[in-house]
């Protein structure tokens, strides 16, 4: 089959999209192309050929209302002429309208709840949040109805789209087993403590590093500050805090194996307390333990795998008695982890969500025929 993944917000070497996705498709005899709006020149990776729009905008309204670039993407993908529309951004969702109307096969990667998710925008003025959440959902809860199949990454939207349409398949964003580089026997839970993902308020920043700060223990962030405030804030406040700023898969592999937990104490968000963490799960393929919301979803994982200790993310001594737990009994951490290591390789792992793909894929070749 031909297969096209569509992405206008993502980067081309997206985890998921491009090294998961696409790559998954490949290799399973598809012919694959991945259509992404940057500046760069278009190349083929492993079979996988990205073709660029060349239509970029750092502006996030211009992004989601530049007709220009919808334009340009609708017609380089129609002229593909591919068995399978893939696409990825809520942004698009009448793009894949318009592939519909054309007689085209669309699936919807909703990699988020939008509609709870806009509620947290700290971008998007309060006022505004609840008006734009509703409009939202009905729009995208319209398209979804159109669509021949709709891939989820946790298993509440599955429920919440199976509503809308028969074809709802839950594929998690799992570690990939070839990609798992273990702390082993190299692990020592006297080493700094670390958090990878976006830096904002609602990820529990303030959190981490006030009580990493009282314990004494060094903390390394890498990603992104989304607001310049915070960033002073915390580095200027904490100093047991280093930051790394955004760092390449690589780096991300040698910090997780030289940390002694990390830490996804995400703020209790409407979207956020629902979905899984990829970041709790590529903690536990490094083999260090985590500390975690205490929220049901993060539980069923972390306490029911015994890989880390769930507290309140807004109870500064809860997160200091959880640290001070792990970095004081190395028989406890040690149990953590090598439970965390285990789980991703025998469940939790991309291998046994990419065969579900493919399946995906299948179905959906086999209804367009």
């Amino acid at each position: 089959m031909k297969i096209c993944h569509i992405t206008t917000v993502h980067p081309r070497y997206d985890v998921r999209i491009f090294w998961k996705e696409c790559l998954s498709a490949s290799r399973a005899g598809n012919e694959v192309f991945l259509i992404v709006n940057d500046n760069e020149d278009d190349e083929v990776i492993n079979g996988v050929k990205i073709l660029s729009i060349k239509s970029p905008s750092k502006n996030r309204m211009l992004r989601i209302l530049s007709r220009v670039a919808k334009r340009r993407i609708y017609e380089k993908a129609r002229n593909l002429k591919a068995d399978i529309y893939h696409f990825h951004d809520p942004e698009l969702l009448g793009l894949g309208i318009r592939l519909k109307k054309c007689g085209f096969c669309v699936i919807y990667d909703a990699h988020e709840d939008v509609p709870r998710q806009i509620l947290a925008k700290e971008w998007i003025p309060p006022f505004l949040r609840g008006v734009l959440s509703r409009v939202f959902e009905l729009y995208e809860n319209r398209c979804a109805r159109k669509y021949d199949a709709i891939i989820v990454p946790v298993p509440y939207l599955k429920e919440r789209f199976q509503k809308l349409n028969n074809s709802v398949w839950e594929i998690c964003n799992f570690p990939s087993i070839e990609e798992i580089n273990y702390s082993g026997e190299n692990y020592s839970n006297s080493n700094p403590g670390c958090y990878v993902g976006d830096l904002t308020n609602t990820r529990g920043i303030r959190q981490i590093a006030e009580a990493t700060n009282k314990v004494g223990l060094s903390l390394n962030l890498c990603g992104t500050f989304n607001s310049k405030g915070l960033e002073q804030e915390i580095l200027g406040q904490f100093g047991n805090v280093k930051y790394l700023g955004f760092v390449g898969r690589a780096d991300i592999a040698e910090i997780l194996c030289n940390s002694s937990m990390g830490f996804v104490t995400l703020l209790n968000t409407p979207n956020d307390a629902m979905a899984y963490p990829i970041k709790m799960f590529e903690y536990m393929a490094a083999g260090i333990p985590v500390i975690a919301s205490n929220f049901p979803i993060y539980k069923d994982i972390v306490e029911g795998h015994n890989c880390g200790i769930c507290v309140d993310p807004l109870d500064i001594d809860a997160i200091c008695d959880a640290i001070n737990k792990i970095r004081n009994d190395k028989e406890y951490a040690d149990e953590l982890r090598k439970n965390g290591h285990k789980a991703i390789i025998e469940k939790f792992n991309w291998e046994n969500q990419a065969k579900n793909l493919i399946e995906c894929y299948n179905s959906c070749g086999n209804q367009s025929i």
